[in-house]
């Protein structure tokens, strides 16, 4: 039978550990005829590489900041969102990891297949809920299955949650991000076998004086064919694009309010000085335009367009038919 350790243990490790009470294991390495070798698990393969284990964190930090910007705004209070870890283990690893009961919910990977799982501690779940309906977050001291009046509110904040996962990973793919199912009991959620590689994200939310552990879990099967887009340099770049983008999209929805003249040229004709000065009520000047002939239409000093002049309404008008290419 495997441990599983409650959530009060998993704190009081992720404490122990930031306070350098707990010492973390590094590689072992042995020297063997003059060579250093590092012992190797082949039951948990490093298939992830460092540089993208790296911008996995560049991108989830980018996560956690608009969890917490949004979620603030969201709850009316000041929630932190923090990273605490990227690792990869095996599927099986994850699950008997989880409490029972907990809060997951399932999500699409389109347009990949496959699915990836969201899991945010009850306690935590119970306070934000309890926050949303006008309480001080307060979390009950047992955990019972969510009411439908229950599930229907935190699906709310659910949103958030995958909203954010769409914006932190637009540099690297367009995804669909979109929940598929909820559960409480992680034994009936086999998104992949137990002895699959996953890519295992651990947050820590704080909400007031409560606080609880996130984990979101990617199956490396299914997220394998834009693992080459991790890198640090296509995620850089892919950044500086979407500013450029960003600033693009900016300068056209401001040009876009802006106001010019529009006028339409009915003809021309010349006429002498002496004709000029003898025109009077009731007389008719020539214009070089026929009757169906196609306007120009200037806007400012360019011609550039061409139309028909008409009247809608009480009001003189002109269908642009043509665009005036330089």
């Amino acid at each position: 039978m495997v441990d599983i350790l409650s959530q009060d243990e998993v704190d009081a490790l992720l404490n122990a550990v930031g306070d350098g009470d707990l010492p973390v294991e590094e590689t072992q390495e042995e020297e063997t005829q003059g060579k250093i070798v590092s012992r190797y698990d082949f039951r948990r393969p490093d298939i992830v590489s460092k540089d993208q284990m790296r911008t996995l964190q560049m991108l989830h930090k980018s996560f956690c900041r608009y969890l917490s910007t949004n979620l603030s705004t969201y709850l009316r209070t000041v929630i932190e969102v923090n990273l605490v870890a990227v690792d990869q283990l095996t599927y099986g690893e994850f699950n008997m990891s989880l409490s029972n009961p907990t809060y997951i919910s399932m999500f699409s990977l389109d347009p990949l297949e496959g699915r990836g799982v969201l899991e945010i501690n009850p306690l935590l779940v119970f306070s934000l809920i309890d926050r949303l309906l006008g309480g001080p977050g307060t979390a009950p001291g047992e955990i019972r299955v969510l009411t439908d009046i229950e599930q229907s509110i935190i699906n709310k904040v659910i949103d958030v949650f995958i909203q954010g996962l769409i914006v932190s990973w637009k540099p690297v793919a367009d995804f669909g991000f979109r929940v598929t199912d909820t559960e409480v009991n992680p034994q009936f959620v086999q998104v992949v076998a137990p002895g699959e590689t996953v890519i295992l994200i651990t947050l820590e939310m704080k909400a007031g004086e409560n606080s609880g552990i996130i984990s979101l879990c990617l199956p490396f099967l299914y997220i394998e064919p834009i693992m080459n887009r991790l890198s640090a340099q296509h995620w850089i770049s892919a950044s500086k694009k979407r500013k450029e983008e960003d600033k693009v999209h900016y300068i056209k929805k401001h040009l876009e309010k802006s106001q010019l003249d529009i006028s339409v040229a009915l003809g021309k004709t010349s006429l002498k000085i002496k004709e000029l000065l003898n025109l009077k009520k009731g007389d008719v000047i020539l214009l070089n335009t026929k009757a169906n002939e196609k306007l120009v239409v200037s806007i400012g000093t360019k011609e550039k367009f061409l139309g028909h002049p008409g009247i809608v309404g009480k009001k003189k008008a002109i269908k642009v038919s043509d665009i005036i290419v330089e």
